[in-house]
């Protein structure tokens, strides 16, 4: 992660290993829009519900409050192109093939997904979710 960039909270709680309830009370804890430490992204959602980014002295900060080691390093959650084999009667699920591995994979609405479909999947911390969905039945 390079020294300029901000990292979402949501990809932060996967990176530390911690519960974005956990960053959440800290967040409060720390001064409310401390700019130096985390900013919110304005959406046309109501403000509590804007994103927050972490600055990297914010996430330095977060480290040294939850106690871990300065030079364990933080990654995004990577995306991973698996092939898509077979639905389930859930809707929410379908059979994904990533690594050579099949895998379960939570999904928005697998209707549009067809067999044989490329799928670009991340690992969220606790099961493979699909990072994005097709438009049409088969196509993106």
């Amino acid at each position: 992660m390079s020294n300029t960039e901000n990292l979402k909270e949501k990809d932060l709680c996967i990176s530390l290993g911690i519960s974005r309830d956990v960053i959440k009370t800290i967040r409060d804890s720390i001064a409310d829009g401390e700019p130096e430490f985390w900013i919110r992204i304005p959406s046309k959602k109501p403000k509590n519900l804007w994103e927050v980014r972490w600055t990297p002295k914010g996430i330095d900060r977060l480290k040294n409050l939850v106690q871990l080691k300065p030079e364990e390093t933080l990654d995004k959650p990577s995306v991973k192109k698996g092939i898509m084999k077979t639905r389930f009667k859930n809707n929410r699920l379908i059979q994904v093939e990533i690594d050579g591995k099949i895998e379960s994979v939570l999904c928005r609405d697998s209707g549009k997904f067809m067999a044989g479909m490329p799928v670009w999947v991340k690992w969220d911390g606790a099961r493979w979710v699909v990072n994005r969905h097709p438009r049409f039945n088969g196509k993106y």
